[in-house]
């Protein structure tokens, strides 16, 4: 026998297609000497640029190294550059997707009631991330002048003000239900 929790999340539709998800980069320049010049791929990872993946190949690919895809993973892949027999640099490459993160808050059956009635919300739905996060914050402000004792509350709010900043932040709706967990 299983037992229910209201379930918080961002409305992912469909999957995005891994050519069209925007990517960040880290670089670790291996060349102990520094003889080669990497100062223009090391600027671009190093700051908060965003490119697809093409965008990103035909960086590494303006350099006369060997590239090498070490790592492929559906939000993280690693490049090699080498020269020679040595690696000289290794670029790893971060997705910035709304489905890299899961941002989920599950409110256990005891407390789904008294969460719902808070936040004047039905059994399930779904809302514009930025009306969302409106009626968190005023209700967070309400329980905080209140009771001081509502610490669970405030944290659930502190978390779903989280996931209403992502879903904005990827244009997407907040969506919540109740589910059987079993």
């Amino acid at each position: 026998m299983g037992y229910k929790v209201l379930k918080f999340e961002p409305k992912i539709i469909s999957k995005t297609p891994k050519e069209h998800i925007l990517w960040i980069g880290q670089m670790e320049n291996l060349d102990a000497n520094y003889k080669r010049n990497l100062k223009k791929l090391q600027e671009v990872c190093s700051h908060d640029h965003r490119f697809t993946l093409h965008q990103w190949e035909e960086r590494f690919n303006s350099f006369d190294y060997k590239i090498v895809k070490n790592y492929d993973h559906d939000f993280v892949m690693e490049y090699l550059l080498e020269d020679g027999d040595f690696i000289i640099a290794c670029i790893q490459l971060f997705a910035c997707d709304v489905e890299t993160s899961y941002f989920c808050l599950e409110v256990p059956e005891q407390e789904i009631l008294s969460l719902l009635l808070l936040l004047d919300l039905k059994k399930s739905g779904t809302m514009f991330p930025l009306k969302f996060l409106k009626i968190v914050e005023e209700k967070t402000e309400f329980v905080n002048l209140q009771e001081s004792e509502k610490r669970n509350v405030l944290a659930q709010l502190r978390l779903l003000r989280e996931i209403a900043l992502h879903c904005q932040a990827y244009e997407v709706d907040v969506k919540w239900s109740i589910a059987e967990i079993e």
